[in-house]
């Protein structure tokens, strides 16, 4: 169940832009490169939270959600401004970031994070299909960038989303139809862009029928639309905490930092394919 708390906030700042005095200044950049970030609360909810690990970086920057960053650049520091964010928890983005920026960010160009996602948020509960409220604020925040920035480009969307669907018959049906209409609401139809999905906590996965069947659906998502990638939690070794029946459902920081590594392992061999 998503708070009624968020479904405010939600209604509040998808209708705010601040245009001005945005916190962004590299008059030397020749763009961003976009990271488009969507789903539910393990997209962001590890607990665990380490000042020199989870640390931000230079030319890693995020667009802000809250009072007046709303819209803003900002840097890109855990937790990032994701509609759930909490202190104390992290997500896998920022990781993927760190890597991206390693391994394919060009000389003279930076990296924005855009955090979308909600906790509890799914088809079921309308929020992930087209013209829900959190599709379009993901899609509206990528199309500002795109057509405010000047040589912005969007290099890969990260989903991690099912726990809230894990009774939902028509699950493949809404999410290949969120996937294919999300491409297509985007400025520029960026078919190509590498959509990677994850896999769900192993450990809470494994205890009933139905979550498995819905992870088999998001596992075979790259067998059904093109472009997409599958990042298991499961390979080369299952992710788990030490203990796995606290917060069950959920990553910890050190599982999502291993799903960062997953993701971006994922992006590196799609974009090498190329």
């Amino acid at each position: 169940m998503v708070p009624a708390l968020f479904i405010s906030v939600l209604a509040f700042i998808s209708g705010c832009k601040n245009d001005d005095d945005i916190y962004f200044n590299a008059p030397d950049t020749t763009g961003l490169d976009i990271i488009l970030v969507i789903g539910q609360s393990n997209t962001h909810y590890g607990l665990g939270y380490d000042a020199n690990r989870d640390a931000g970086e230079d030319g890693i920057w995020q667009l802000g959600r809250f009072g007046v960053n709303n819209y803003r650049i900002i840097a890109a520091a855990e937790p990032l401004e994701h509609y759930t964010m909490q202190k104390g928890y992290i997500g896998f983005a920022l990781t993927f970031a760190q890597l991206y920026k390693l391994n394919f960010l060009e000389d003279k160009r930076e990296i924005l994070i855009i955090p979308c996602a909600m906790g509890g948020s799914g088809f079921m509960n309308d929020y992930w299909n087209p013209g829900d409220a959190l599709f379009n604020d993901a899609v509206e925040r990528t199309n500002y960038v795109l057509e405010n920035y000047k040589g912005s480009r969007l290099v890969a969307i990260l989903w991690h989303q099912g726990e809230a669907d894990e009774n939902n018959e028509n699950y493949q049906q809404q999410l290949d139809t969120m996937i294919n209409h999300l491409r297509l609401s985007i400025v520029n139809n960026q078919e190509a862009t590498p959509f990677i999905l994850g896999g769900m906590v192993p450990y809470w996965t494994d205890k009933k029928e139905s979550r498995k069947q819905i992870n088999r659906i998001i596992e075979q998502t790259p067998e059904r639309i093109p472009a997409t990638g599958y990042a298991d939690p499961r390979k080369p070794f299952v992710i788990e905490k030490p203990d796995n029946s606290l917060n069950e459902i959920h990553f910890d920081a050190e599982g999502q930092r291993e799903l960062g590594q997953r993701y971006f392992a994922i992006y590196s061999d799609m974009v090498s394919a190329k």
